[in-house]
């Protein structure tokens, strides 16, 4: 009996989810297409197939789970352990991030990842195909926000938008981002990160031209800063430039008073 959990190096508990993006880096691993002269190469993608197909079809599965727990135990082969007794290897670290991530083990994914980043040769963006990045990544902003750790979030989504500008990925979804990083940057870093870090995360943010009403936005958060370290030249045309893309903003009769007043 061919163990479908060890062809796939999934655990036996095994979401639909983990089981789909465990296929798909499998097949792009061993696709017979890729690697002709690999022996055995049809083959294994032959078993990959059928072990896909049985482990995502609820009545195949648990026919096929029956059979698996007589011959190879309850334990079955531990794809976290595995990738725990790889700590050297940054491929298996980091999808070992995206694996705690996807079982409720965010405090230990959180810890990893900053361990790994203080690597110099650690990018997570290389070590993951892109769309199992773009997603861990996103989990990872999400988690990094509720912390409180608001840079690392800002870096994570700042990367994201950067890859879907390249080549959508999220799509419709893409507006979700848009949003979270919307909030984080205008609203919840004001007061808590120096301003000078954060009108560089501002002046990204307009440089990425994601659309003009969000460049409008984020000029507008930039003269609120400006002003804020009393830079009213810098405040006056920076608010200048985002009534120039989006004339209906709203947010901004205070700061025009304001800066009306020092100019």
């Amino acid at each position: 009996m061919l163990d479908y959990y060890g062809i796939l190096q999934i655990p036996t508990d095994a979401s639909a989810d983990l089981i789909k993006k465990a296929f798909r880096q499998k097949a792009k691993e061993n696709h017979p297409d890729l690697w002709q002269q690999k022996p055995g190469a049809q083959d294994f993608m032959r078993d990959l197939i059928r072990a896909y197909e049985t482990l995502m079809d609820l009545e195949l599965r648990e026919e096929y789970d029956l059979q698996h727990r007589k011959v190879y135990g309850t334990g079955g082969f531990d794809y976290r352990e595995f990738l725990l007794s790889h700590p050297e290897d940054n491929e298996s670290q980091s999808k070992l991030i995206f694996f705690d991530l996807l079982h409720h083990r965010e405090k230990d994914a959180l810890r990893l990842y900053e361990g790994l980043v203080k690597r110099r040769d650690f990018d997570l963006s290389k070590h993951l195909d892109r769309e199992d990045f773009m997603d861990c990544a996103f989990i990872l902003a999400e988690e990094f926000e509720t912390e409180g750790q608001l840079e690392s979030a800002y870096h994570l989504l700042r990367t994201i938008v950067h890859f879907e500008m390249q080549k959508p990925y999220f799509r419709h979804f893409f507006e979700e981002v848009v949003q979270r990083i919307r909030v984080l940057v205008g609203v919840k870093m004001i007061g808590k990160v120096p301003v000078h870090a954060h009108l560089e995360f501002v002046q990204t943010l307009i440089r990425f031209q994601i659309s003009s009403k969000e460049m409008a936005y984020y000029f507008k958060v930039g003269a609120e800063l400006y002003s804020k370290i009393n830079d009213y030249p810098k405040a006056e045309r920076y608010l200048k430039e985002a009534l120039k893309l989006d004339k209906n903003l709203t947010g901004v009769k205070k700061l025009r008073q304001h800066l009306a007043r020092r100019m």
